[in-house]
């Protein structure tokens, strides 16, 4: 488990192996981590600012998530 914080909020968050993020934190420890409820708000208002849908952008993208 690590403890990191979320870059724009600046909430203090220990995440585990589960979390998409935690090999990037782990192989350095200086890299920005962004919460799940940040970053879901970046992308509604990414989307709501130039209108595009990222299904429609990459078809395959959805089956990654």
């Amino acid at each position: 488990m690590i403890k990191t914080k979320c870059f724009f909020c600046k909430k203090n968050y220990t995440i585990d192996y589960s979390d998409a993020q935690y090999q990037k934190i782990k192989k350095n420890p200086k890299a920005h981590y962004v919460c799940k409820k940040c970053n879901e708000s970046m992308q509604r208002e990414a989307q709501s600012t130039t209108g595009l849908d990222p299904d429609v952008i990459d078809k395959y993208g959805k089956f990654l998530r």
